[in-house]
């Protein structure tokens, strides 16, 4: 049954985006100027920058939903994967400002990489049921494996160095996947997922609980998301460089 109530997907994208603004002010603003040896360094500061980090995993499984809705929703899944591949490439140089003031860094990649590589496995998946039924349980099982080497591989989402974001939400889109329409077996397969996570990323399957389940962003609308995220980036990582 459609939810007719609750958070609609706009409101989703907005607590996720103030969800990534935690993350990016922890690190570019409250982070900036840590010394190198973090024994040294105030608690007061360690602490904001941890609290920031940390209550940015909420969005992990918000982040996921939006992607599986998405990709269920469209009318042209090579159009909406070519704007989350433009919106991946364009964000890497502001994530990596963010997270470690260069340029370019290869330690962790933003995590839209990681919801590329979901919807690319989501469409092989889609492809191998209709066509390998055989062979369906072998070629998903390969694919999926793939595609989280893929994320670890290049650290996609990595924060902290000890928390994997990218990969937690590959599995939070694959667990939408296979458990639609099985809301109650979902629920508690994603708190447990999210309590494996470090707990945190769990209380995002209890926003997902007040969801609205129908689609209604206009299209204006829903571009404003693909721009905001880059942009909030950079404006974190001024407002940091200005302090």
């Amino acid at each position: 049954m459609v939810r007719s109530r609750g958070l609609t997907s706009g409101a989703l994208k907005v607590i996720g985006l103030l969800l990534v603004l935690a993350s990016a002010a922890g690190t570019a603003v409250w982070g900036r100027g840590l010394p190198a040896d973090l024994a040294t360094a105030s608690m007061l500061a360690l602490t904001r920058v941890v609290l920031c980090e940390a209550v940015s995993w909420v969005g992990f499984p918000i982040y996921a939903w939006l992607l599986y809705t998405g990709y269920r929703h469209t009318h042209d899944v090579v159009r909406y994967g070519l704007r989350l591949a433009a919106l991946a490439v364009v964000s890497e140089v502001p994530y990596d400002l963010v997270t470690s003031g260069r340029a370019w860094d290869i330690h962790s990649q933003n995590p839209v990489f990681a919801l590329l590589i979901a919807l690319v496995v989501l469409c092989a998946l889609d492809r191998f049921r209709q066509a390998y039924r055989g062979g369906f349980v072998l070629l998903g099982a390969l694919v999926v494996v793939a595609g989280a080497i893929w994320v670890l591989v290049f650290s996609v989402g990595l924060r902290l160095s000890i928390m994997p974001g990218g990969l937690v939400i590959y599995l939070f889109v694959l667990i939408f996947y296979w458990l639609d329409g099985r809301d109650n077996v979902l629920a508690i397969v994603g708190a447990l997922v999210g309590a494996i996570a470090l707990v945190v990323p769990a209380m995002g399957m209890v926003v997902l609980h007040f969801r609205n389940d129908e689609q209604g962003l206009a299209r204006p609308g829903k571009y404003v998301f693909y721009v905001a995220y880059p942009v909030c980036l950079l404006a974190v990582w001024l407002i940091g460089l200005a302090r």
